[in-house]
């Protein structure tokens, strides 16, 4: 590339993700596809490691996983919202309708293959965050 405009590039896209979940294969394969996308990820599997992680890193995404239940989500993404102020959340589901709905964005696991998660990712990172609401 001509004056290196591919490092530049990846500088660009490099974020801090926090993976949230509690399936060990999905979330290692999540991270793989990530860090060699240039992402640096960090994973949680509990509320508890969630603020931990939020307090330490200024994270831009926040991915729930496909294995948390709604309600689950909902208390995760709480958590997010009040201690990582800027990160984006990115839900993964199952099925065709997402069951939490005040996400960034969502994505399909069944339809899923590593360029959409990319992808998803990348988007993301170029759109402005949506504002939330806190719960009282």
């Amino acid at each position: 590339m001509i004056g290196g405009s591919a490092e530049n590039f990846m500088a660009k896209r490099r974020a801090d993700i926090l993976c949230i979940g509690i399936d060990n294969a999905a979330m290692q394969t999540r991270m793989l596809i990530l860090e060699r996308e240039g992402h640096k990820v960090t994973q949680a599997r509990d509320l508890r490691q969630v603020k931990t992680a939020c307090e330490t890193i200024a994270f831009q995404i926040a991915i729930l996983g496909q294995s948390l239940n709604a309600s689950e989500k909902m208390r995760i993404a709480d958590v997010v919202v009040t201690t990582c102020k800027e990160a984006k959340i990115l839900d993964l589901h199952k099925g065709y309708e997402p069951e939490f709905s005040s996400a960034d964005a969502h994505l399909q696991v069944s339809a899923m293959e590593p360029e959409g998660l990319v992808e998803t990712v990348n988007t993301l990172l170029e759109t402005p965050r949506k504002k939330k609401a806190r719960s009282q």
